[in-house]
């Protein structure tokens, strides 16, 4: 019985791992254009959640949090939302890679719960990666108007649609 459960404790790892190798692997020539481009801004996040397609139904989509420190770095007409730790970014796969022109940005202050208490706006950023929809929430304890002008100067396309690539279009 305890190899039964170490074999199945394996087996949900390698599937994991293997999943996040995978998505690295389809993001290696975006990763490398984007990287190979000079910085034009950079700013640690306070708090990225992101939002994913589920795994076994197409409509099951789920929000996880991005530990802390995220960083956000514009290079040109792109930028890149990852974990600031080498750690976070190749063994548990958080980094998410956009050219700007495919993504929409939103602004949003969702309305709080107990009235009378301010919560401060979050950007909302949609697009593709590996040829699957993403959303990323950022929420700033300060005003995130240097991050939305970061973005939208990068050329992201201010709005609450999804754009569709060049590359699917």
């Amino acid at each position: 019985m305890q190899y039964v459960m170490v074999t199945v404790m394996v087996a949900g790892l390698a599937l994991i791992y293997g999943r996040i190798w995978l998505r690295r692997r389809r993001q290696t020539p975006l990763r490398r254009e984007i990287r190979a481009r000079d910085i034009t801004f950079r700013v640690t996040l306070d708090r990225v959640s992101v939002t994913e397609p589920g795994w076994l139904q197409p409509d099951s989509d789920f929000d996880v949090p991005i530990s802390s420190p995220v960083e956000l770095i514009v290079r040109g007409d792109a930028f890149e939302i990852s974990s600031a730790r080498p750690l976070g970014r190749v063994v548990m796969g958080l980094e998410y890679y956009f050219r700007a022109g495919e993504t929409s940005v939103e602004l949003n202050r969702p309305i709080p719960r107990i009235y009378g208490i301010d919560t401060p706006p979050r950007i909302i950023v949609r697009g593709w990666q590996a040829g699957k929809k993403v959303q990323l929430t950022i929420r700033q304890k300060n005003d995130p108007l240097e991050i939305w002008n970061a973005l939208t100067g990068a050329g992201a396309v201010p709005g609450s649609t999804w754009i569709i690539p060049a590359t699917e279009a």
